[in-house]
């Protein structure tokens, strides 16, 4: 982070430091002082049986859900409201769930990214599919709405997520008139 701001001459750059849950929260405030204009704190899923299953590292690494939770407000109150981000990988559990999830963090000015599942040869979840197009559609259409409901815009989106894989990158820029 020091020679990116040396290189930039600049305080605060574009880049998104991308952390487990901290026992520790002096550690998010580390990376605000370094210069990283937004953070990401990655759920996975919503659901507290999903993510106790789904993510038993995190559980032993890092802690409970609620812990993960309270890191994420934690990171709003350094970084600000549309400066912080949670994926979810859309498709590992019913999508009413997640929306849930992205509600919930929505109100708190969390961004959530809802990229789309895909099982990973090797993986223990080797041979399951995701849902089909129409559903992963479904769901960037309704995180848009509800991230767009909660004051977030896609000057804020594209900052916590500037890589414009996630459909919904589109959906703000045809929303907002910028395509």
């Amino acid at each position: 982070a020091e020679a990116i701001k040396d290189s930039l001459g600049v305080e605060k750059f574009n880049g998104t430091a991308v952390i487990g849950a901290p026992k520790d929260f002096d550690t998010i405030d580390k990376y605000a002082e370094a210069g990283f204009r937004t953070i990401g704190t990655n759920l996975e899923v919503w659901d507290e049986g999903y993510f106790k299953v789904i993510c038993p590292g995190k559980v032993s690494e890092c802690g409970t859900r609620d812990h993960w939770l309270e890191t994420l407000d934690y990171e709003v109150s350094k970084f600000g409201r549309g400066r912080v981000r949670c994926g979810f990988v859309a498709g590992i559990e019913p999508k009413e769930r997640t929306l849930e999830g992205v509600e919930y963090l929505a109100k708190r000015g969390i961004i959530s990214l809802t990229g789309a599942w895909n099982p990973n040869p090797g993986s223990a979840l080797e041979g399951h599919r995701t849902p089909k197009p129409e559903w992963h559609f479904d769901m960037a259409v309704k995180t848009h709405r509800i991230l767009a409901n909660n004051g977030i815009t896609f000057d804020l989106y594209a900052d916590a997520s500037p890589s414009a894989s996630f459909i919904v990158h589109d959906i703000f820029r045809i929303e907002e008139g910028l395509i």
